[in-house]
């Protein structure tokens, strides 16, 4: 089908319409003119400022070389005047220095202030010019001593010659000169604008033109029919290069035209297609739909279930946890006050804290006369298991205590493993079937004399003494090697005892395992107990409870993101010295 040129010529005759009735304000010619006149007239003004800074300089220059010179070529006659005091030399050489238009006062002195001759020349008349008269009003008074030479060398001061020149006139001359610079600098910014102007119409805004009116005579269903205008002298600059694209782009457009014809009859046929496709997805769809539907009941009837088993999971939960935090109750029920060893005796702090909310650490603090015992164990396990054994230790305890009228701590060990393998039955282990129990624990007794200020020691397993003196550091006391009350593991052959002198000042510490075997730090190792003794050692002056408080600190930071994973416990003693005593 041939496209109608109807369309085509109108919009030539629109386009040359358009063209042709640009206001000039809004042309190309009279913006690049209007930006050169602004460029022109700013560098005028700029170098006509530099211009005229310079030629002030210079004149003032000049002025002062050109008098100094004057005054070196009259210097010997005013000198021979003033020598001989001759009034008519000494007034030729005056009127000499006044015949210079730029010279208003002369005068002639002795040494004796007295004027030999003087002239002064007539006030200018009232001129604009005069209000600039400031410029040279610094370099007006020239002063030059006049000596004479006597026949020995030596050479005498006889007057002076003083000249003032006249900064009106200086004036005057200097922007008489400045004016002329500044109206030349017009007429040449007018040149030099008239001649950009017809360069940049000659060389950019008719091609433009002819360019704009060639594209306005595209037709957009067939751009490939456009005729491109001949630009002479621009094939091979931007305006060339400006061509070539839109002839390009025009091709390309056609190509895009043609495409999407091709492509429009190809989307029909495969809209066809789809259609055909979309029905029998459709009745597919359908018939999954009821598939659908009946495996929805099966899923909500599975729902229901789970919904009534949570339910019956969350109750048992609850009633987990109150069991829990009632043996709490029962647990910390059974633990004694840590006043319980009086405060005249020196000053204890504890740190209990399970790592669930019951645990296997458990301790005793008890006084009889002037001996206080500190027992602190660790029982097989954590949370719920620990927890009962510490019910059987802490039943166990009392009665070794209450039945042992001299307090041994190595025997109180001793007979705590003998009760604790009877009362869980572990004692005899071969004659007894069903029972798979195997569960003990480390403990750790100390006994303190507030008399004689020695302090027993026994430990068996791996709760050691830390005996922290201000004067010599950490000393560690490590107990016996073995367990108490396993089943598959016998008793120790012997539990020793310590006896050690405790200085003034000094604080004993009793720890569990849970404190030392904590994960953390980069790369991720045990804490152990080297770190905890350094600590200790650097904070020796803090009170008790600061130093279990910042002692807490420094494990959670060393932590990190890392779990706990044991019963943590410390107790800190610090025996008051004998003069506290009395």
């Amino acid at each position: 089908m041939t496209p109608s040129t109807e369309p085509l010529v109108g919009a030539a005759d629109e386009a040359d319409t358009t063209l042709s009735h640009i206001p000039l304000r809004h042309s190309l010619t009279f913006k690049q003119a209007a930006v050169t006149l602004l460029v022109v007239l700013l560098l005028g003004l700029a170098v006509g400022t530099l211009e005229l800074v310079l030629d002030w300089r210079t004149r003032r220059i000049e002025v002062r070389e050109n008098l100094e010179r004057t005054l070196d070529l009259v210097e010997g006659s005013a000198t021979e005047a003033l020598y001989q005091l001759n009034p008519e030399l000494g007034s030729r050489v005056v009127d000499g220095l006044m015949v210079f238009d730029l010279v208003r006062y002369v005068e002639l002195r002795d040494d004796f202030g007295r004027v030999l001759a003087s002239r002064k020349s007539p006030p200018l008349a009232a001129s604009p010019f005069h209000r600039w008269s400031e410029l040279f009003a610094d370099m007006i008074h020239f002063s030059r001593p006049l000596r004479q030479a006597e026949p020995d060398g030596a050479r005498i001061e006889v007057g002076v010659l003083r000249v003032e020149l006249s900064p009106e006139r200086l004036t005057e001359q200097f922007l008489h000169q400045a004016m002329r610079g500044a109206l030349f600098g017009v007429v040449r910014a007018a040149g030099v604008l008239l001649l950009v102007m017809l360069l940049f119409y000659l060389m950019l805004t008719r091609p433009l033109l002819r360019l704009a009116r060639a594209v306005a005579e595209v037709d957009p269903a067939c751009p490939g029919r456009w005729s491109a205008p001949t630009l002479p002298g621009h094939g091979r600059d931007e305006l060339g290069l400006l061509l070539a694209h839109l002839r390009r782009l025009l091709d390309a457009s056609q190509d895009g035209l043609d495409q999407r014809d091709r492509v429009q009859a190809e989307l029909t046929a495969l809209t066809r297609e789809l259609e055909q496709r979309v029905r029998e997805r459709t009745q597919a769809l359908e018939q999954a739909l009821l598939d659908l539907e009946t495996r929805k009941e099966e899923i909500e009837h599975a729902f229901e279930e789970l919904d009534w088993t949570h339910r019956r999971l969350s109750e048992t939960n609850r009633l987990l946890l109150e069991s829990h935090a009632y043996a709490r109750r029962i647990q910390t029920s059974m633990l004694p006050d840590p006043a319980a060893l009086g405060a005249d005796l020196g000053e204890v702090r504890v740190h209990w804290e399970p790592l669930h909310l019951v645990g296997g650490d458990w301790y005793w603090l008890e006084r009889r006369g002037n001996q206080s015992l500190i027992l602190l164990a660790d029982c097989t396990g954590h949370g719920v298991p620990g927890a009962f054994v510490t019910l059987v230790l802490a039943a166990v305890t009392e009665q070794v205590l209450r039945e042992m009228s001299v307090w041994e701590p190595a025997r109180i060990l001793a007979d705590i493993d003998r009760l604790v393998r009877r009362r869980l039955r572990q004692d005899r282990a071969g004659d007894w079937t069903g029972l798979d129990s195997d569960d003990g624990l480390e403990a750790a007794v100390l006994l303190w004399d507030a008399g004689s200020r020695i302090l027993e020691f026994a430990s068996v397993g791996g709760i050691p003494l830390l005996c922290l003196d201000p004067g010599k550091g950490v000393t560690t006391l490590r107990g016996t090697r073995g367990h108490l009350g396993y089943q598959s593991l016998k008793p120790p052959a012997a539990i020793a005892t310590e006896r050690i002198a405790v200085a003034p000042g000094a604080t004993l510490y009793l720890l569990t395992d849970g404190f030392t075997d904590q994960m953390g730090g980069s790369p991720r190792r045990l804490l152990g107990r080297g770190r905890i003794l350094d600590w200790l050692e650097s904070h020796a002056t803090l009170g008790l409870s600061d130093q279990i408080e910042g002692l807490c600190r420094m494990l959670a930071d060393y932590r990190g993101e890392e779990p706990r994973r044991d019963d943590m416990t410390l107790i800190a003693f610090r025996p008051r010295a004998d003069a506290e005593l009395k």
